[in-house]
């Protein structure tokens, strides 16, 4: 039985690619169930400082969904599937481990939602980006509802959800939906480069720093977030040896 996710280290960075190519890497209960163990296995790897998610084969990161195993579920075990999706890719956005999505294809319905809860996203110039479902006479239900809006603004993410069009690489990262556009083919290297620089850091700056971004900067709480995030970060071996060195 073939792996729906294979997970490879490169250096300090852990690679995560979706693996059904033959279904657009395509996503079912199995893969969101193997797409959870590589991230506690790459967390409990104290050698590990970022990921990097991309798929496989030439036609897509991911198109969404599998609907195939989706027609064979009806009732409870639907909804159940949706609720696993959307904690998994929570569980990814929640993760001390920062991630980078490379991104090719088709990325559509699931597939963006999975890229969405990535920390930061990279695209080639071959991306088809959308949410489909209002089309299919449903909604999006693992994530885009609350992270698109945060990321393009309420306007943009209701035009893309309501009317479903899709968009290239270049739109893309003109709204901010990816943080930069590449030619086809180079998403993956340049994924993995940022992922190198940021696996460099420190791991305790970079924990706190992805709690702090997730705060509202209206709530009391992030005051007191923000002093123990500073707290930590001076007490850390590496901020002092960074200093010296900046002093000296």
């Amino acid at each position: 039985m073939s792996v729906p996710v294979a997970l490879e280290r490169r250096g300090r960075v852990g690679h995560l690619q979706l693996d059904r190519a033959n279904v657009r890497n395509a996503i079912d209960a199995s893969t969101c169930d193997a797409l959870s163990n590589c991230i506690t296995a790459l967390e409990s790897d104290s050698g590990v400082g970022a990921i990097v998610i991309s798929g496989a084969g030439d036609d897509a990161f991911s198109a969404g969904a599998d609907l195939t195993y989706m027609r064979g579920l009806d009732g409870a075990a639907l909804r159940r599937f949706i609720e696993q999706t959307w904690f998994m890719f929570d569980r990814l956005a929640q993760s001390p481990l920062p991630s980078v999505a490379a991104l090719h294809g088709y990325v559509l319905g699931g597939g963006l939602e999975l890229a969405l809860a990535c920390d930061l996203r990279i695209a080639d110039d071959t991306v088809q980006i959308g949410l489909p479902e209002m089309g299919l006479g449903s909604v999006p239900g693992s994530g885009a509802l609350q992270r698109l809006p945060a990321l393009i603004g309420p306007a943009r993410a209701t035009e893309m959800i309501l009317l479903g069009r899709r968009i290239d690489s270049t739109e893309a990262a003109a709204i901010g939906l990816v943080n930069r556009a590449v030619a086809k083919g180079e998403a993956l290297a340049a994924a993995l480069a940022w992922a190198e620089t940021i696996a460099a850091r420190s791991a305790e700056a970079l924990r706190y720093a992805k709690v702090a971004l997730r705060l509202e900067r209206t709530t009391p709480l992030a005051a007191y977030v923000h002093g123990l995030v500073s707290d930590v970060c001076h007490a850390d071996k590496r901020y002092r040896r960074n200093t010296d060195k900046f002093e000296g």
